[in-house]
């Protein structure tokens, strides 16, 4: 399920835009916010802070290459979290001027780490263990907590600092991630149990633009109508053809964002077979038209 962080629009100054990666910093007390933008395409960037990390792509993506050696794309409606000092590369493939990379990321100093966690863990101890699980580092928002994220970057972004209202939103910020890290686990966990799940949700996310019935549905995860249903329901928490809409939607918002794209061709690309359709259900999805959405968005 992908529940992304808000657009905003490109921080950098055009004449400042290169590939080196350009970081938008916003003081906020306790804790920072950046806005880290990549103009070109690159490899192997060394990632590290001082403090802890949290970070949520905007748009584009990057792969990421941890000590272990694992490797994984780092896409829109996933968060990621480093440790104090741990490091990681990363690779920038499709970066330019024209589709740079957008990640925003809140720095947060050890001693601010442990002075939040220690509050929320001696005034709301009951049934729950305030900490962030590092081994469950990357994993997918839920709407709480991409709520939260939006919520400290509208604060972070104003002219005018707002303390105390940082210092209460952070509190909440983690609390949504550690719910948020429990139950991308318990998700993980629930989709491991049911492979019939895995393997329909990948057939669906690399077949976006082909027509994906219940009857195809069936015959990838080999199962019946009822308990395909089932499956959605219980693990997304919505039926197979809102799942399908989703993230087509999600895609589509992603495609609009590239350099000179076509409302139509995204359409297509996206499994619409109407024009008109494609615009009411975007304009449902993202409250704006496509037009709109590239007008405000796009470059």
């Amino acid at each position: 399920m992908s529940n992304t962080i808000d657009l905003l629009s490109i921080q950098t100054p055009e004449h400042l835009r290169s590939g080196q990666e350009h970081q938008t910093r916003f003081d906020c007390g306790e804790f920072e916010v950046n806005i880290f933008e990549t103009f070109q395409s690159s490899t192997k960037v060394k990632i590290t802070y001082e403090g802890l990390s949290i970070s949520s792509m905007i748009r584009g993506h990057k792969t990421v290459y941890t000590k272990e050696g694992e490797t994984f794309k780092f896409l829109h409606g996933s968060s990621l979290i480093l440790p104090e000092g741990e490091t990681i590369f990363a690779d920038f493939p499709e970066a330019d001027l024209k589709n740079p990379v957008q990640c925003a990321t809140i720095l947060i100093s050890k001693d601010s780490l442990e002075s939040q966690l220690k509050f929320l863990n001696i005034n709301y101890p009951e049934g729950q263990d305030w900490t962030l699980d590092f081994s469950n580092f990357h994993f997918n928002n839920n709407s709480g907590l991409v709520r939260a994220f939006n919520e400290l970057l509208h604060v972070a972004t104003q002219d005018e600092p707002n303390l105390p209202l940082s210092d209460l939103l952070l509190k909440s910020f983690l609390i949504r991630i550690i719910e948020s890290q429990k139950e991308h686990l318990k998700e993980q966990n629930s989709i491991t149990a049911k492979s019939q799940l895995h393997v329909i949700k990948n057939y669906i996310k690399e077949n976006l633009g082909q027509t994906l019935s219940s009857e195809i549905l069936m015959k990838v995860g080999n199962c019946s109508k009822s308990t395909l249903h089932r499956m959605f329901e219980t693990y997304c928490g919505k039926t197979p053809g809102a799942y399908i809409l989703q993230e087509r939607m999600v895609n589509a918002r992603n495609l609009l964002l590239q350099a000179d794209s076509n409302i139509s061709d995204v359409a297509y690309q996206t499994g619409f077979s109407s024009l008109s359709y494609f615009v009411k259900q975007f304009k449902a999805f993202h409250n704006c038209t496509p037009g709109d959405f590239i007008k405000k968005f796009g470059k």
